[in-house]
């Protein structure tokens, strides 16, 4: 195998095992943007015309027994997808019975006896050769991560497709994409691997910002060392770490190398939102001095290892928002994103303070969200984090001191006849999801937590019951009922979509039975006070009465009658959910 243009059935020889290296992204193509061209693209080639499947990025890896192991430095997408493709494909040739495949051409393409010619070196290379390249198809396959769930979406998208054409089609299908044209750069040092790659991309190959920086560390360790394959493989490490932990959490790469950015690197305001332009200029200018060289190494290993720092640091905040009660609310509440520098630099560097700021984080974007403010303190925030200073003592100050009138402001929209329009609508789910913990608290059942409220399970799902419901059967709504009692929050209750859709618009009485036997407490309460639920004026009073005690928790509860100046200590004693 040679560095130019080849063939896919001459890199497919029959003597060679496809890996994807540890340091790689997980499998991420994804049926709409990416397989549905990828099929069109070969289903639509002008006979007259070769197909380019692309470009490919190799490195020779040694051998194993009589097979030599390649790394796909670059093009793991493409190939990845070629060769489930091809597997269906050829599955579907000889089913036809067709002249131009056999069991040859599955131990060229897909496996030799016991070998299979496509590996990854994470955790999918099992799912890879068990699920996705077996020809018995598995019965509700387990779906441990983001990319097996896209693996097995891959393989049943073009089972899918390729059904719908006839033997010829099929037939031209398969000459089209085995005699593709592919452009091949081929080395047997990673130190040159990585230099043709950092060139590749810098010519419109759109990558990743994380996979940018990457490719340009292990592209500047070989341009500022003369011995620079341990300091790649350690780049190539810190790296498989990270991906492992984006693969795990589904997360925006973006965000968190943004909010590495500004906790842990010394970073001028400007290049806060360009956290990939910042690292290279500063590495540029250490690799450009010829003095500066020592420097750049440590600067390119220490950066590579402070990312996969944060990215830890990321992930074991969100291993425990189900088990510290303080950050569950935080997440609840959802507005985290604009505090994570924040979280972070504490977590690693003051852990003891961190349910601290978390009560503090909560105490703010509870009030942020029941008044709309679209602030929240970012600026005054992250410069605290630049010039290392108290971020604590700042977030404290947001409602102590009244920032935004903000506390006033919550006071007010407290008073609002009208809930269920004039307040966003998780607001007002929090509210009752935390009225109903209050019940569960005093009647000794078990809390609900982060997992029921953003349950996936749509039965399950938490929703807002009016309990005199919109259009009630059988009642009368007068002009002040629907302007000042309709959408009151004690006309409102937390219930489940499934128990929602099932009441519809039934006479309280009819539903009493529903939620004395509700599982939640809250529903369970409404029969103890006594109403006509015929009678306009009654449910007013009922509602109103309800309201009042719903508002009194929410004073309490989220201490907004509290002197703003209390001290902290006491704040951090009130830690029920």
């Amino acid at each position: 195998m040679q560095t130019g243009k080849s063939t896919v059935k001459d890199i497919f020889d029959g003597t060679r095992i496809f890996n994807v290296p540890i340091y790689q992204r997980a499998y991420s193509w994804e049926k709409e943007d990416n397989l549905r061209d990828f099929l069109s693209d070969i289903v639509n080639q002008h006979p007259d015309r070769s197909y380019f499947l692309g470009s490919f990025l190799f490195h020779i890896n040694g051998n194993r027994n009589e097979f030599l192991v390649i790394d796909i430095v670059d093009g793991q997408q493409r190939l990845t997808t070629f060769v489930i493709f091809i597997n269906i494909l050829i599955q579907k040739l000889i089913k036809k019975s067709s002249n131009l495949v056999s069991d040859r051409t599955k131990r060229i393409f897909v496996k030799d006896d016991d070998v299979f010619k496509l590996e990854t070196a994470n955790e999918d290379s099992a799912f890879l050769h068990n699920i996705i390249l077996s020809q018995t198809k598995a019965k509700d396959p387990k779906i441990s991560t983001l990319s097996q769930r896209l693996l097995l979406e891959a393989k049943e998208y073009f089972e899918k497709e390729l059904e719908k054409y006839d033997l010829t089609v099929l037939e031209k299908i398969y000459k089209t994409s085995t005699n593709a044209d592919v452009l091949l750069y081929v080395v047997d040092e990673i130190n040159t691997a990585t230099q043709i790659f950092e060139l590749l991309n810098d010519r419109g190959k759109k990558l990743t910002d994380l996979e940018s920086i990457k490719s340009f560390l292990m592209y500047n360790a070989g341009l500022a060392s003369n011995n620079p394959d341990q300091i790649i493989k350690n780049i190539q490490l810190d790296f498989a770490e990270i991906y492992r932990i984006l693969e795990k959490f589904e997360l925006n790469d973006r965000d968190v190398l943004r909010y590495h950015t500004i906790a842990f690197e010394d970073c001028p305001a400007d290049y806060q939102e360009k956290p990939k332009e910042f690292i290279r200029n500063k590495i540029i200018k250490l690799v450009n001095a010829e003095k500066s060289k020592t420097l750049a190494i440590n600067e390119i290993q220490n950066y590579s290892t402070r990312l996969k720092n944060s990215f830890a640091i990321y992930s074991q905040i969100q291993e425990e928002k189900d088990k510290r009660t303080e950050l569950s609310q935080l997440f609840m509440i959802g507005r985290i994103a604009p505090f994570y520098p924040a979280l972070m630099l504490i977590y690693k560097e003051q852990k003891d303070t961190f349910d601290k700021l978390l009560h503090l984080i909560n105490r703010f974007t509870f009030r942020a969200s029941l008044v709309g403010l679209r602030s929240n303190g970012e600026s005054y925030l992250y410069t605290k984090l630049r010039n290392n200073e108290d971020v604590v003592a700042l977030v404290e100050r947001f409602t102590t001191d009244n920032w935004w009138n903000i506390n006033h402001r919550a006071l007010e929209v407290l008073e609002y006849d009208n809930y269920y329009e004039w307040l966003s609508k998780n607001s007002v789910r929090y509210i009752l999801f935390s009225y109903e913990n209050k019940m569960r608290n005093v009647k000794g059942f078990p809390l609900l937590g982060m997992r029921e409220y953003f349950t996936k399970i749509e039965r399950e799902k938490l929703s807002i019951e009016h309990i005199s419901a919109q259009r009630a059967k059988n009642v009368e709504y007068d002009d002040e009922f629907i302007e000042k009692y309709k959408h009151s929050i004690g006309n409102l209750v937390i219930d489940y979509v499934a128990s929602n859709s099932s009441k519809g618009n039934q006479n309280t009485k009819d539903k009493l039975q529903d939620f004395n036997l509700s599982p939640l407490m809250s529903q369970n309460e409404i029969d103890e006070t006594k109403c006509d639920w015929g009678n306009v004026d009654s449910i007013k009073i009922f509602i109103k009465d309800r309201e009042n005690k719903l508002k009194t928790f929410i004073k309490d509860h989220f201490q907004l009658n509290t002197d703003f100046h209390t001290d902290i200590d006491t704040l951090n004693s009130r830690s029920s959910p």
